[in-house]
């Protein structure tokens, strides 16, 4: 199993969204710990023009990459779909 480490982005919107839907940050806490467990198994979707790729918890996604190496999922963004991708587009 891959260790997971959340950026303080992804963080702060899972404090944001625990109190205002706490049974979606539980889905989308296990999604991620499911990823951790099956990293070799999944069709990671990479992001056009980016090293992330996007995992799809409803109307969420986690914008995510790997770090083979340590054997690390990080998680860099989590959010509804349309934020989530405008706030991409703000990153280099």
């Amino acid at each position: 199993m891959y260790g997971i480490v959340y950026t303080p982005q992804a963080e702060e919107a899972l404090r944001r969204l625990v109190s205002k839907a706490p049974h979606i940050v539980e889905g989308i806490l296990n999604k991620i710990e499911w990823l951790a467990r099956n990293v070799d198994s999944v069709r990671h979707e990479c992001l056009r023009g980016h090293r992330d790729f996007s995992l799809h918890c409803g109307q969420y996604r986690i914008i995510y990459w790997l770090d083979r190496n340590s054997e690390t999922v990080i998680v860099e963004l989590i959010g509804k779909h349309d934020e989530v991708y405008r706030e991409l587009k703000s990153h280099p």
